[in-house]
């Protein structure tokens, strides 16, 4: 006899089946019709893109397309959109520089945890995680095996800096730790220098230079850190 819970998953099932059918058409349709405006001249191509790995020629093609596709009818609500979708892909392109992102499955992997334990770290403040059109991914440079600047897979420093940065969106918690800076941190960085904050803790900071970044911390989003 079929349970009413074995009904239930057949259902889910079939619904996940079509859903995913769906979606692939539906992205089947827009690649086909770029295609088709390339082919026809009526898109252009770069040399630039050209040169790019698939994922970001598949970007920049995107962005040539939406772009002309909007140039007949530039309402305020599409010209919002198209900034938003270039930001994404502009975002996506400096994850991509910097090394990459882990999905909740590949962070716990590559810290030997659950994946409820990265999903509790990630609401305490221990990892940083950016939602990415509704799921969670964890910028690899957080993440080390070198014993002596390791907590438990992560970098040694990071939840107390995230701890300033509570207020801010991911993206401008990503850019505390990723953006170069040249501000002189006493006992680290000669001035005229660059650095990363992330390239500091990966430097095994002493206590000093610690204190100094969190001094950046508390001073993050002001217009002078110094």
């Amino acid at each position: 006899m079929t349970t009413t819970t074995q009904k239930r998953n057949v259902h889910d099932r079939a619904f996940d089946n079509r859903f995913s059918m769906m979606s692939a058409d539906r992205l089947q349709n827009i690649v086909g019709e770029i295609a088709e405006n390339i082919r026809a001249g009526r898109t252009s191509v770069s040399s630039e893109s050209m040169s790019q790995t698939d994922m970001l020629f598949a970007f920049d093609l995107l962005v040539q397309y939406s772009t002309e596709h909007a140039i007949q009818s530039q309402t305020k609500e599409k010209k919002r959109l198209q900034r938003r979708l270039k930001s994404k892909i502009m975002f996506a392109q400096t994850l991509e520089a910097d090394g990459g992102v882990l999905s909740t499955a590949e962070t716990a992997e590559a810290l030997g945890k659950t994946k409820t334990t990265v999903n509790t770290w990630r609401k305490n403040g221990r990892l940083l995680a950016l939602d990415l059109d509704g799921e969670f991914y964890y910028p690899i440079f957080q993440f080390t095996d070198d014993e002596k600047i390791s907590d438990e897979g992560v970098l040694k420093g990071l939840k107390a800096l995230l701890s300033h940065l509570d207020k801010f969106s991911d993206r401008m918690q990503y850019s505390f730790f990723m953006e170069e800076r040249n501000t002189v941190l006493d006992g680290f960085n000669p001035k005229g220098n660059t650095y990363t904050v992330a390239d500091v803790l990966k430097s095994n900071p002493d206590p000093v230079v610690m204190e100094e970044l969190h001094r950046l911390g508390r001073l993050f989003g002001s217009q002078d850190p110094a």
